[in-house]
């Protein structure tokens, strides 16, 4: 062995690779706790490296997992907004809309008398009439009809009149402050040139609070 240094470099790299070789010849594959240290060791090594690969790689699927689940998330999120932000672009022109739907729906209701106006409603299409120089001879209420919103009264009537005065109190129907409908006409002639008119005018009233389906006033939804 003390001669050994004086070995030339390719006798000791081949004294090196046969003690190598020597050490990886007769192993006993049953117990690789006995086996030289280089093939004990790159077996150890080895045995880590597959368990460390091993394990990143069922870490890598599952955080695969996750990152699919988020990912899908953040698009489902992203459309959620998109749509939102949609409808947001529009509620400025969606408020202005109920607004005018509510102020048309007050106007209307500003058009309904109460229950105790229903009097004065009468005497007004009587003093429609008059002024036109017609002649009521048959002005009766029937019996009202209650709707979830308002009251609706039918009057039966029959008037006499000249057909201009006739066509008149029909326009002076039409634009009262009040809404007043004339129904099922039926005009014919009189043997003193006047014509006979009957119908149905149909007028509408607000509903009492007790009358009303929830016991409380109607109004226009708010969001």
């Amino acid at each position: 062995m003390s001669d050994a240094p004086d070995l030339p470099l390719s006798d000791r790299i081949q004294q090196w690779s046969e003690g190598l070789r020597e050490q990886f010849s007769d192993l006993d594959m049953q117990d690789p706790g006995q086996w030289p240290p280089v093939p004990r060791y790159l077996l150890l090594t080895g045995t880590a490296l597959a368990v460390v690969l091993l394990a990143w790689f069922l870490w890598l699927g599952d955080s695969n997992k996750d990152f699919n689940s988020l990912r899908a998330k953040e698009l489902e999120l992203r459309n959620a907004f998109v749509q939102k932000l949609g409808k947001s672009s529009h509620l400025a022109v969606l408020l202005d809309q109920q607004q005018q739907v509510r102020e048309y729906v007050q106007n209307l209701e500003r058009q309904l008398p109460d229950q105790t106006g229903m009097d004065a409603l009468l005497a007004e299409v009587n003093h429609l009439g008059v002024s036109r120089t017609l002649q009521f001879e048959l002005l009766r209420p029937g019996a009202e009809v209650l709707t979830p919103y308002y009251a609706e009264l039918p009057i039966s009537f029959r008037l006499a009149g000249r057909f201009h005065d006739v066509a008149a109190f029909a326009g002076d129907i039409a634009r009262a402050p009040r809404i007043m409908h004339l129904h099922n006409l039926s005009i014919t002639g009189r043997p003193d040139g006047l014509l006979s008119v009957d119908g149905t005018l149909r007028v509408y009233r607000h509903l009492e609070k007790s009358e009303l389906p929830d016991g409380g006033p109607n109004k226009v939804a708010t969001p």
